[in-house]
């Protein structure tokens, strides 16, 4: 229920208004075909690193998927609120994506760094 509810009020923050009907036709511009390609890659990538993540459990390399993974989902995450937008399923601030991909950013850069450290 916590999680509901926490949910629930951060969506509710970061939409800015409502809008009518979805622009499904938006799906075949280019910009948007390259962002949904880039999903698709993005949940490929993030189901590989944790089944790495699942067969290194335990092992110094672990925590470093477990960043891999994350900046993974995050940038599926960031993609799809891309998409969403661009198909105006709900209005965005202009700063939630970039936000989202400097998360995704961190989360490699924690990664490399964390693969640096053990393999160094």
């Amino acid at each position: 229920m916590k999680r509901f509810l926490f949910t629930t009020s951060a969506l509710a923050l970061i939409m800015t208004s409502t809008t009518q009907a979805a622009n499904v036709a938006v799906i075949a511009t280019p910009p948007t075909l390259l962002d949904t390609l880039v999903l698709g890659l993005a949940v490929f990538a993030t189901v590989t690193s944790m089944k790495v993540f699942d067969l290194v459990r335990g092992g110094l390399l672990s925590k470093s998927w477990q960043f891999f993974a994350g900046g993974f989902a995050a940038l599926a995450l960031a993609q799809l609120l891309r998409i969403l937008n661009a198909m105006e399923v709900f209005s965005l601030p202009s700063f939630v994506v970039p936000a989202v991909v400097m998360i995704m950013i961190g989360l490699f850069i924690m990664g490399v760094i964390q693969t640096r450290k053990t393999l160094g």
